[in-house]
């Protein structure tokens, strides 16, 4: 169940964008990190990264795609998705790269994963703790419980941030009456009601409604004090 739950928002798709060429499969290893990239079905790539000696069930990835979302996705333990997973759901604007890429440092010890908006994002080989981001601050607390919100904050983002917040049992951004807030490089900050950026389908999934042109004309009238 848990593993369905994780990749619900690799199931998003971009419209308009073909990544079939440059989204192999890999799945590798080094220190306690295994990492996936994967396209799937419906035409989205993504990048795992996850923690494969971790036990009991009590474990925190992290999923990146090519429509800029990360999706930082909690297991509390054993039991039903409703109770024992939980989800922080992040975007990062403009969108450079088509895909999320990855590439070890074995001089830094470090998994380096590339967004699609070309931020990377650098993972300690051992812990697998998301210790840096390019262009962002960010902080990780280590303990993977249901009461820090998933546990990451990203701020201070060089760009266009979107932050879905944290939810338990589900991708938050699948809420559609629930809001999420866009944050600008000057820390200008504006929320937006899900429905108004997102697409759901009968048969569950939630697509991103705009391109990043889209996008900045929807937020000239949306939010009109942010600098996209």
């Amino acid at each position: 169940m848990k593993l369905t739950f994780l990749l619900f928002l690799a199931l998003k798709s971009w419209a308009g964008t073909d990544v079939s060429a440059v989204c192999p499969e890999r799945i590798e290893r080094q220190g306690s990190i295994q990492v996936h990239q994967q396209l799937t079905p419906k035409g989205s790539c993504y990048v795992s990264v996850g923690n494969f000696k971790a036990k009991d069930g009590i474990y925190r990835s992290f999923l990146f795609t090519s429509d800029g979302s990360l999706m930082v996705f909690n297991s509390y333990g054993w039991g039903t998705d409703a109770t024992s997973t939980g989800a922080r759901e992040f975007y990062f604007f403009p969108r450079l790269n088509l895909v999320p890429e990855f590439a070890w440092n074995p001089e830094l010890r470090k998994l380096q994963v590339m967004a699609t908006s070309g931020a990377v994002f650098n993972f300690d080989y051992e812990d697998v703790r998301l210790s840096s981001v390019s262009n962002a601050q960010v902080k990780e607390i280590p303990e993977v419980r249901p009461d820090n919100q998933g546990g990451v904050d990203i701020t201070q983002y060089v760009g266009l941030l979107l932050d879905g917040g944290f939810r338990l049992g589900k991708a938050p951004t699948s809420v559609s009456s629930a809001q999420s807030s866009f944050t600008d490089a000057y820390g200008v900050s504006c929320k937006v009601r899900n429905n108004t950026l997102f697409k759901y389908t009968s048969s569950g999934d939630v697509m991103f409604k705009y391109s990043d042109a889209e996008l900045k004309t929807f937020l000239k009238k949306a939010c009109s004090k942010l600098k996209p």
